[in-house]
């Protein structure tokens, strides 16, 4: 178990810029499940060049440029941090703000930590809470007047916030919208690939006609309302029996979503010291014991999201740790290793929040619940109701 006085005392050094320490570095070496050359399926964008991943060129760790293909963004690994960090909100006694709706039955929550745009997300800012919009709470005007030069109300309210970074982009009284860039990043890039081809046929047993032209009515006379009327428009009065799910459906390989085989997959992380000690709150004390909060806030995200056997990035793409190293980056780029387990992490955010606490800053454990204003809950009812009809209908 890692001396966690010691780790914090170096942790709040360094985010007041007292030592030599700059950054704590993770790299991680991962292999497809199925071994060295399985494919891999990166995350797909709008199709640009044939493609809808995202290739582009770096330098190799021997000093050559190389391409590569981003298979986890750094938006992607700062979400899964979060989401880590909000399956155990309890027990860290987190602050956190919730939006909490209910419709036939089902809740939906949705945390900070879930958010896009995290507490500044339009979700949360056209809640209310008890009836009164949450801009004009108390909690509300002061996160809403929070600045560059006093961020306490994110450090009392929405301390992750800090750590992913922020911006309110969305209200348009203000002069300058607060943006704060992310402490802590972290991405996973396959080197050198190779892509590949997706084929996908669909069969048919019978081997049906698939190109003949049929009357759909004659065909599906059970078809929901919502097909009819679009029947009665004219729009679906013929269709091909492959239009119905019948026949043999040919399709040429496609190579814009072919998956990937790399010779090697690497996460590179890092949490930026330097950066935690520009954020100023209220004074000199909650300064270092806010940053220090933060540092310790960012590391026990990164051991849940990332310190386990292997990662589920998406379909296709189950990957297994084969190595990693944490490493002190210091001055001069000189570097020291760091052990930090998971349960180590966890305890010095417990730690930490005592530290903030005797700072002045007490954390609430227990959410701030929101409901979406009347208009918003009423356009989220609508969506669910559509899609309990889908539902119905498939």
């Amino acid at each position: 178990m890692a001396d966690l006085d010691a780790l914090y005392e170096r942790l709040a050094a360094a985010v007041t810029l007292q030592n030599d320490d700059a950054a704590i570095r993770i790299r991680a070496e991962y292999e497809p499940q199925a071994g060295t050359g399985a494919k891999v399926f990166p995350p797909t964008y709008m199709e640009s060049n044939g493609t809808r991943y995202h290739f582009e060129r770096r330098w190799s760790p021997e000093g050559t440029p190389v391409e590569v293909v981003v298979l986890d963004s750094y938006q992607s690994q700062a979400n899964r941090c979060e989401a880590a960090l909000d399956r155990v909100a309890d027990r860290l006694g987190l602050p956190r703000l919730l939006m909490r709706f209910t419709h036939d039955g089902v809740t939906i929550e949705l945390s900070n930590l879930a958010a896009p745009h995290r507490s500044r997300d339009a979700y949360f800012l056209d809640s209310v809470v008890g009836g009164t919009p949450f801009l004009v709470t108390p909690m509300g005007k002061e996160l809403d007047q929070a600045s560059v030069d006093d961020l306490t109300p994110l450090l009392i309210h929405v301390p992750t916030d800090l750590v992913y970074g922020l911006w309110d982009s969305h209200l348009k009284n203000r002069d300058l919208a607060l943006k704060l860039a992310r402490s802590y990043t972290s991405e996973m890039i396959g080197w050198e690939p190779m892509r590949g081809k997706r084929a996908a046929t669909k069969g048919d047993p019978l081997n049906l006609p698939g190109e003949d032209v049929v009357d759909r009515k004659a065909w599906r006379p059970f078809e929901t309302e919502t097909k009819k009327k679009k029947e009665q428009t004219g729009k679906e009065e013929k269709d091909k029996l492959n239009q119905l799910g019948h026949g043999m459906i040919p399709a040429a390989p496609n190579e814009s979503i072919g998956g990937v085989a790399v010779r090697s997959i690497s996460r590179l992380g890092v949490l930026s010291l330097i950066g935690l000690a520009q954020l100023r709150f209220r004074d000199e004390e909650i300064n270092r014991a806010g940053r220090t909060a933060l540092a310790a806030l960012a590391l026990a995200g990164d051991r849940l999201a990332f310190g386990g056997a292997g990662i589920h990035l998406r379909s296709g793409s189950d990957l297994v740790l084969r190595s990693e190293s944490m490493e002190w980056v210091q001055r001069g780029a000189r570097t020291e290793p760091l052990e930090l387990t998971t349960d180590d992490a966890l305890q010095l955010v417990d730690l930490a929040r005592e530290r903030l606490a005797a700072a002045g800053v007490q954390w609430s454990p227990e959410p701030v619940v929101l409901s979406p204003s009347g208009p918003l809950a009423e356009v989220i009812r609508n969506v669910l109701t559509a899609r309990g009809l889908e539902d119905a209908e498939a």
